[in-house]
């Protein structure tokens, strides 16, 4: 199948509610080349157990890939549909199964040596997509809890160095 082809009705076997998020979305989902899809299809699947913070990404990227043009998306996916796929990958059930598509595609991309084809791709996406859908910071503080063992006096290695964050310290 091809995405072109795609009917609501496909997503049966989706959980529920991204069953639902994605029959609403199958005429944006339609547009976009086999190359790119499941990508999308595979965060889609996950949606019934996301948080709401990547919920509502989810859905401002689904509604900004539905209110582009025919040309903003020809001109948006143009490298994405240039990526040659194999013919095995291309029957694969990658609607059923998008991440297990995901992993035979980087595969596939790094023997045809087309990554950095799919690297610029993906990149010139993601750009458009920061500014288009632009992420607002979560609706409620999230709370981090550190334990940290009797007798440690110091480490190497800076405790918080993955977080963008205010530290409060507070002894009671």
């Amino acid at each position: 199948m091809l995405p072109s082809e795609l009917k609501s009705d496909d997503f049966r076997a989706y959980p529920p509610e991204a069953r639902k998020l994605a029959a609403d979305s199958v005429s944006g989902l339609r547009r976009l080349p086999l190359s790119f899809l499941p990508n999308l299809l595979r965060e889609l699947i996950e949606y019934d157990d996301k948080f709401p913070a990547e919920r509502v990404l989810l859905e401002k990227e689904l509604a900004n890939l539905a209110s582009l043009s025919d040309s903003h998306v020809a001109e948006l996916f143009g490298e994405f549909s240039k990526i040659r796929l194999s013919p095995k990958l291309e029957r694969t059930d990658w609607l059923n199964s998008p991440a297990q598509f995901v992993e035979q595609l980087s595969a596939d991309l790094w023997i045809t040596h087309q990554l950095d084809d799919f690297r610029a791709a993906a990149t010139k996406y993601a750009e458009h997509l920061s500014t288009a859908v632009a992420s607002e910071p979560p609706p409620i503080p999230r709370l981090g809890i550190t334990v940290i063992g009797q007798g440690v006096t110091s480490s190497e290695i800076p405790l918080f160095r993955n977080f963008d964050l205010t530290v409060h310290i507070s002894a009671t």
